[in-house]
């Protein structure tokens, strides 16, 4: 998808969006709340991806303008790639639009008509909402619209009266004791339990607009087995060559299939299935810990020798991946697990070939260079990794980044009595 596309996009949801009445930092509204509006009620959620965006507000602008129905939409499609990516927290993933009926018998007949409107449209799941029925870009829960001296912001009023918390959790749609106008047409997704019919979950490690990570129970053979299963969800976080968490999970398979039978350690691909329209990669659970967990930004202690250990290990790994005619692509700490001495690398869905000039900027910004980060097309070799693990031995040498101007490194190296030789290796590293 080049970026005259993408420009073409953007200058037809301006279009599209120039017709609501209001706007602020974030969204866009079909106009201003009235004494009519209730302060809570039945939300409609429409999903969509940033591809599909403008036309899901096409086919549902005149049908909510008609009835006068309050509804907002991101004000660009950059805040609604953030919001599919799981940015402003994991419940908030696909809600493109949200629309604010007035009455359970108007969000009833609304919701009928938006369905019809956008069927065949592409949307991610959102998380906790009911679907309004399989396969549907509508989703509905019951919640808050707005604060009021009767619910402060963040509650609701129950059938009875009580003040209870507005959750966007599991089994949160339907507020106990309130009744479902839409009729139940199916659950939120449970983060544990049975996926296929041999695994059973028990932890959710990460969940995102593309997926989850879970740790599960293999019951598939004689004993079972600790497994990491990938879960790559239809239409989640789609980028602009339309590619989706199920395709980046298909890969990443490919991938890993790939630099196995080039002799690479990475984990092992057990198996591979599709159920609820998502798909699924069993793999091989690594021993150890990562260099560094996630949430840990720098290792402690630093030192010159531990940034030379790492980086005695880690090239020889990177050649052997471009050996293989691959180029990671996002290598970074917690990516790289350790175990008696030995470092195995996870994570593969932004792999692509070493010429491959047509992939699309990935990597964690941190741990990219500006000239990677913007280049479209990307440049062919193997820049990314070398820029990345040239950050990875600044971080185990120094504590810190390396920063933009190489006169401040230099000072760096003076504090920390870097060797010249160590020096040079991550300075061209750096130099990507």
């Amino acid at each position: 998808m080049g970026l005259a596309s993408g420009r073409s996009r953007e200058d037809r949801w301006r279009r599209l969006t120039q017709r609501l009445a209001l706007r602020d930092r974030y969204w866009c509204y079909s106009r201003r709340p009235t004494p009519r509006d209730p302060t809570q009620g039945w939300k409609l959620h429409l999903s969509a991806t940033i591809l599909s965006a403008p036309a899901v507000l096409a086919a549902v602008d005149a049908i909510l303008r008609q009835g006068d129905v309050l509804f907002k939409v991101p004000r660009d499609l950059e805040q609604l790639r953030w919001l599919n990516k799981g940015a402003a927290g994991f419940s908030q993933i696909g809600k493109f639009l949200t629309a604010y009926p007035r009455s359970p018998e108007e969000a009833v007949a609304i919701a009928a008509e938006l369905d019809r409107a956008t069927r065949g449209l592409a949307g991610p799941e959102i998380p906790y909402d009911r679907r309004y029925q399989r396969s549907s870009l509508v989703y509905y829960r019951y919640g808050a619209f707005r604060a009021s001296p009767q619910a402060p912001a963040g509650f609701i009023r129950t059938p009875k009266g009580q003040l209870v918390r507005d959750r966007c959790a599991a089994g949160g749609a339907i507020p106990s004791g309130m009744v479902d106008p839409f009729r139940q047409r199916g659950a939120a997704r449970k983060l544990s339990g049975l996926i296929g019919t041999k695994y059973f979950l028990y932890c959710g490690k990460i969940q995102r607009g593309k997926g989850g990570v879970y740790e599960a129970i293999d019951f598939s053979g004689p004993m079972a087995r600790l497994v990491i299963i990938k879960e790559g969800r239809r239409h989640g976080e789609t980028d602009l060559a339309g590619k989706d968490g199920f395709a980046r999970v298909a890969w990443e398979a490919r991938v890993l299939r790939r630099l196995r039978a080039a002799g690479v350690a990475v984990p092992e691909v057990f198996l591979e299935f599709t159920q609820d329209r998502n798909r699924y990669l069993v793999l091989e659970k690594i021993p150890g810990r990562p260099l560094l967990p996630s949430r840990r930004d720098h290792p402690v202690p630093s030192s010159w020798r531990r940034a030379q250990n790492i980086l005695n290990q880690l090239e020889p790994l990177l050649a052997s991946i471009h050996a293989a005619g691959w180029v990671w692509r996002d290598c970074k700490p917690s990516h790289i697990f350790q175990h008696r001495g030995c470092i195995v690398p996870i994570d593969f869905e932004g792999a692509c070939r070493i010429n491959d000039t047509a992939a699309l900027p990935w990597s964690s910004p941190n741990y990219a260079a500006r000239h990677h980060e913007r280049t479209r097309p990307r440049c062919p070799g193997t820049g990314e990794d070398d820029y990345a693990l040239g950050v990875i031995a600044f971080q185990f040498l120094a504590g810190e980044f390396p920063s933009r101007p190489r006169r401040a490194r230099m000072q760096v190296y003076r504090r920390t009595s870097c060797p010249l030789a160590l020096r040079d290796r991550i300075e061209r590293l750096l130099a990507g």
